[in-house]
């Protein structure tokens, strides 16, 4: 009948339009795995390292204080009775502090002497120094035990490299300034004031 007829060409229709769009769904199937192989590829073939070029610089450093800074070394002569030799005083309140980057095979000392002021007459000034203690690090050198002190510079560590002495007292290398009479018959009284420089290089 024509009822039946266009029933027909509806199913029809109705038949090829599902297969359509199942055509269409495979294809935007087959579309989304490629995707997902490009995707999967991209990955497996993707970088999984990097290179990060860096430069270190460390320069030369030579850096030397005495601790304490904030006074100054007081020596006193007296005499405790007539007849007796007169008693000088010493001091060793006083520590170097120092920290030391060096060149490959390269060393550097400490050196003292005197730069401002000098000496009375019949009295020297002999300075004492003890092996490093405290905090320290590296290679802080080799000191020498003692020397009388003059207006030349004369070394009193030796052979420091990679270093540092700790900061502060009871750190580094402890020293003792010591006045030695040397001739009774040239002293005289007064008082006299010196500059002690200490260098590092």
């Amino acid at each position: 009948s024509k009822n039946e007829k266009t029933v027909y060409i509806s199913n029809k229709y109705v038949r090829e339009n599902y297969k359509l769009k199942l055509n269409n769904s495979y294809k935007n199937m087959r579309f989304i795995k490629s995707i997902i192989c490009i995707l999967i590829q991209t990955a497996c073939f993707g970088q999984t390292s990097v290179l990060a070029p860096m430069s270190l610089t460390l320069p030369n450093v030579a850096y030397i204080q005495l601790a304490p800074d904030n006074n100054s070394v007081v020596l006193v002569g007296s005499v405790s009775q007539a007849g007796g030799p007169i008693l000088v005083s010493s001091n060793s309140t006083k520590w170097i502090n120092f920290t030391s980057a060096v060149a490959s095979g390269v060393t550097r000392t400490v050196k003292a002497q005197i730069t401002a002021g000098s000496l009375p007459s019949g009295m020297s000034l002999k300075l004492t120094i003890s092996p490093v203690s405290g905090s320290f690090g590296g290679s802080p050198g080799t000191n020498v035990s003692y020397i009388y002190l003059s207006n030349s510079q004369q070394i009193i560590i030796r052979d420091i490299g990679g270093a540092y002495t700790g900061q502060g007292i009871l750190n580094g290398y402890n020293i003792t300034y010591e006045l030695v009479i040397s001739d009774y018959s040239q002293l005289r009284s007064g008082s006299t004031s010196l500059s002690i420089t200490f260098s590092i290089t």
